[in-house]
């Protein structure tokens, strides 16, 4: 009888799945970090289609832990389920191939201590632009694991600046620690082109992927404050003044807007006095002729024949 069908046999009625040396294993095995993650990547090997893998990490101090089990993906992440990983601690992972009752070996990756060797995202990056200076406004990468103050206690950023179409000449300011900046020695009415990295300060080159560079422009030089503050405080003045004269003198204001005072004597007589005007004067004396009205005596008659005859004498 063949190894081959031994060992069918042998995991059939056992149960068991049976490393074989004819599966080929994973190959480029690696583990890497961004932005606090923990995933394990790996090239198919050479044989059959339709392989499964399986894939398991662990602390420098801990045995192996299954993650991902039987998946058909080259990579699995471990921080999918991020209980058992811890911001500061160093891993190994290791994946297999299966192909039915069939396994490869174990390839182990390359170890990584999380915190020092996780690759960190470009900050989100935006500008407000304030008369002749220019706020940045600087947005942290959202971390997998806590987040970056937590672990980066000490991160500062170096904010590099330039007039747009200018690169050359570029500006710099390091280790700012807050998030937002003002850009104060600018030009007015200039267009700046404005990018951030992350500095963990740990070592020289732990830093993050820059930002994509944004652009603002500057408007006319703002006004000093004091200027301002004059304005106000004069205009509010001048407000409460009209409003204290207003109520202190408020019966001189109502008599000068509406008197109480009679008209004199000879404004009186004027606007009593009958008009001379010739038009109002032939209106006023205009002839009216008396008319009468007399009935037609023939219709008197026609209509009362009685009242028309003389009465008749009779002698007896």
């Amino acid at each position: 009888m063949s190894a081959a069908v031994c060992v069918f046999i042998l995991s059939a009625v056992c149960g068991h799945t049976v490393v074989s040396g004819g599966l080929s294993r994973p190959t480029k095995v690696r583990l890497t970090s961004q932005d606090m993650n923990l995933v394990l990547s790996w090239d198919s090997p050479a044989g059959p289609a339709g392989l499964l893998y399986t894939a398991e990490y662990k602390c420098s101090v801990n045995s192996y832990r299954a993650s991902c089990v039987n998946i058909s993906t080259l990579e699995c992440d471990f921080t999918r389920i991020p209980q058992g990983i811890y911001q500061f601690g160093k891993y190994t992972g290791r994946v297999r191939a299966q192909s039915g009752t069939e396994t490869s070996a174990w390839v182990e990756s390359n170890s990584i201590t999380l915190d020092r060797e996780t690759f960190i995202s470009s900050p989100n990056v935006s500008l407000l632009s304030n008369a002749a200076a220019i706020e940045v406004i600087i947005e942290d990468p959202v971390f997998r694991i806590s987040s970056l103050r937590a672990i980066f206690s000490s991160a500062t950023y170096n904010i590099t600046y330039w007039q747009d179409g200018q690169r050359q000449k570029t500006k710099n300011m390091s280790n700012i620690l807050q998030n937002r900046v003002i850009l104060s020695d600018l030009e007015p009415w200039t267009r700046y082109c404005v990018q951030v990295q992350i500095s963990t300060r740990w070592r020289p080159n732990h830093l993050s992927q820059p930002s994509t560079a944004v652009c603002e422009s500057t408007t006319i030089d703002e006004e000093a404050p004091w200027v301002a503050a004059v304005v106000t405080f004069v205009v509010t003045a001048m407000a409460v003044a009209l409003v204290v004269i207003a109520v202190v003198y408020r019966k001189h204001i109502s008599r000068f807007l509406c008197p109480k005072d009679e008209l004199p004597q000879h404004f009186n007589e004027d606007l009593t006095k009958r008009p001379n005007s010739s038009w109002y004067i032939a209106i006023a004396e205009e002839i009216f002729h008396q008319m009468s009205i007399i009935p037609d005596s023939s219709v008197l008659e026609a209509e009362h024949p009685l009242e028309a005859e003389p009465p008749h004498n009779t002698q007896t």
